[in-house]
């Protein structure tokens, strides 16, 4: 009897305990760039939802039936200009990882990919602009504010929108703008409904009610999105709607179809409203192919396989032409191919969507210098100034341009304009130095490159050659 009773209590202790899937065994830093860096959790789990969170800014991994061994460090410290570090703990039948900014505002982006019983988080920082080179040249280049320019406008370069367009793209703006919640980035992997909405009540401060008869999975990756955007995007999908009461959702399925008394009611659509339903349907599909062209295109471009990708990436714009990122990073790959009249072109497009973009207008002023465009150059680089974010690489870009149009004094003012804005860097000294020199203020070049002998950074034998030598003659040439 004691042996019956006690089966009996240990059968009931485990029917207590939280049933996990498998044990979370390592979380470690994988390969580390100075923009880049990869986090690599080894275990089992059952699903996984992935998030942002603002103030501060974080980003979040739930593993749904997992738990953590003891030998997973609940707290790891990271040295760089990403992550501060990393962070560990379990829940009711859940780990969560944490990886911390280094900057309470700073944000960074991340992508995730299960491989070989890991799951890959590789972050960067958004809106970097790697250098390009102008003509002739043998260093980076990018764009800047300041001298006269051309009576163009963007239409004139790239056209103007189809008549209606205008207004279009007003009102996909008005439905954008109604929503207010804070942005979020969300990646579910057959994530149990459920939690998806117990994480929606997290973010939004909500009381969140779930209907019985909502049931299912749900897998979805959204970017930077307003919180109650992808609440209305995941009701969409997944045929739900929500009841407001005070402070509170109440989540329900969509009715399955119209109930009169004890009759079936049809109801009849005209053409001209079901054209417009067919229409949304079809853009919906086609975004969701285009996301899975996106990715395959984008883990041949981390393979180096960049022709490849773009082919890829080409064949995703056709299907989801408003997708800006998409364009420009069409744009990019271009550019660095040697295509620029095609990377023109598509930086044209970005801009035509939004005018303000100094990323898509550094990509077409770019591809403009190269193939002789000078004033349009002008035009675009100093948009670039003026846009958002600021870029580094378009104020160093832009002072390198108008120094080889031997438009001194306007290049001195954009390199200082970059010094103030980012700091001093080697590249940056070296060029204003270059511009004293050509200027004939000798006492100013010199000057500039005694404090580059002196200044910490990290130069390359040739480089240090250079300044040796410029020290040299142009110093001694002073003195004498």
């Amino acid at each position: 009897m004691a042996r019956i009773f006690l089966m009996g209590l240990i059968l009931w202790v485990q029917l207590l305990l939280p049933a996990f899937a498998g044990d979370i065994s390592s979380i470690k830093v994988g390969k580390k760039a100075q923009n880049e860096i990869e986090i690599i959790i080894k275990g089992q789990y059952e699903s996984y939802r992935a998030f942002t969170l603002q103030s501060p800014f974080r980003f979040i991994i739930d593993l749904e039936g997992a738990k953590l061994k003891r030998s997973v460090p609940r707290s790891v410290p990271i040295e760089g200009s990403i992550l501060s570090g990393i962070r560990a703990g379990q829940g009711d039948n859940r780990a969560r990882i944490v990886l911390d900014s280094v900057s309470k505002d700073e944000i960074f982006h991340c992508n995730l990919q299960e491989k070989e019983g890991t799951l890959q988080i590789k972050c960067w920082k958004p809106k970097e602009v790697k250098g390009v080179l102008i003509p002739g040249s043998k260093t980076d280049v990018g764009p800047a504010t300041a001298p006269l320019l051309p009576q163009k406008d963007l239409g004139d370069l790239f056209g103007r929108p189809e008549i209606g367009e205008d207004k279009q793209q007003a009102k996909d703006a008005e439905k954008i703008t109604k929503f207010t919640g804070e942005k979020i980035t969300l990646d579910f992997y057959k994530t149990d409904i459920h939690n998806v909405f117990r994480l929606f009540a997290e973010i939004s401060g909500k009381n969140i009610i779930v209907d019985d008869r909502v049931k299912g999975d749900l897998t979805l990756a959204l970017k930077e999105v307003p919180w109650d955007l992808a609440l209305d995007i995941i009701l969409d999908v997944k045929k739900l709607k929500k009841e407001e009461k005070l402070n509170t959702y109440i989540i329900l399925p969509m009715p399955a179809q119209v109930e009169g008394k004890g009759e079936l009611i049809v109801r009849k659509f005209s053409e001209k409203v079901l054209q417009p339903a067919k229409l949304r349907k079809l853009t919906k599909e086609n975004r969701q192919r285009a996301q899975a062209i996106i990715i395959n295109a984008h883990n041949l471009e981390t393979q180096g396989k960049k022709q490849e990708a773009l082919t890829l990436y080409e064949k995703a714009f056709g299907l989801w032409q408003d997708n800006i990122d998409l364009i420009k990073k069409t744009a990019y790959l271009h550019y660095t191919l040697g295509n620029f009249a095609r990377s023109y072109y598509f930086s044209g497009q970005a801009l035509k969507m939004n005018p303000k973009d100094a990323e898509a207008a550094l990509y077409a002023a770019l591809p403009a210098v190269r193939m002789g465009k000078n004033e349009e150059a002008k035009l675009l680089f100093e948009i670039a100034l003026k846009g958002s974010p600021k870029i580094p690489e378009a104020f160093y870009n832009y002072g390198l341009f108008l120094e080889r149009q031997k438009d001194f004094d306007n290049s001195l003012y954009i390199y200082q304009k970059y010094e103030t804005l980012f700091g001093p860097s080697l590249q940056l000294s070296l060029a204003i130095a270059r511009l004293c020199e050509a200027q004939e203020r000798t006492g100013d070049a010199c000057k500039r490159y005694r404090e580059i002998q002196f200044s910490g950074f990290s130069i390359d034998e040739h480089t240090e050659g250079i300044v040796q030598n410029k020290i040299r003659t142009l110093c001694q040439q002073g003195e004498d």
